[in-house]
């Protein structure tokens, strides 16, 4: 093949290169897109995995925190508890105690004031 005869059929020649090579370079593409494709999905899948153990991982470990401190404060709270009811006791205790004093100087009172005014009584009458 001759080379060019005029400066047209230089441009038809150079354009006809340069589609050839953009041909090859969407050839290339067509098969390298795939393999690219698979990558990257490799990549995300890969990444989604990660991802996702991280997050059952942070969540593990946040159940434990939350039932240790869980655990501390029913301790506390049973502490608490135990406190309240044996100030309950005494407090029971001591109003029965003063319930039962009350009582016993009431009828001292009872019988004091019976004999004195028995005795006020006898005063009056016997003179």
């Amino acid at each position: 093949m001759a080379g060019p005869q005029t400066a047209r059929e230089a441009l038809i020649a150079e354009l006809i290169g340069d589609v050839d090579a953009l041909i090859g370079r969407a050839e290339g593409l067509h098969t390298a897109l795939p393999a690219a494709a698979d990558k990257a999905a490799a990549r995300v899948e890969g990444a989604g995995r990660t991802a996702a153990d991280d997050i059952t991982e942070a969540a593990t470990r946040l159940r434990r925190e939350l039932t240790a401190e869980g655990e501390t404060l029913l301790k506390g709270l049973q502490g608490a508890t135990q406190e309240a009811q044996r100030a309950a006791r005494v407090v029971d205790q001591s109003a029965r105690r003063f319930a039962l004093m009350a009582l016993l100087l009431g009828l001292a009172g009872g019988v004091l004031g019976g004999c004195l005014a028995g005795f006020a009584l006898a005063q009056h009458l016997l003179g």
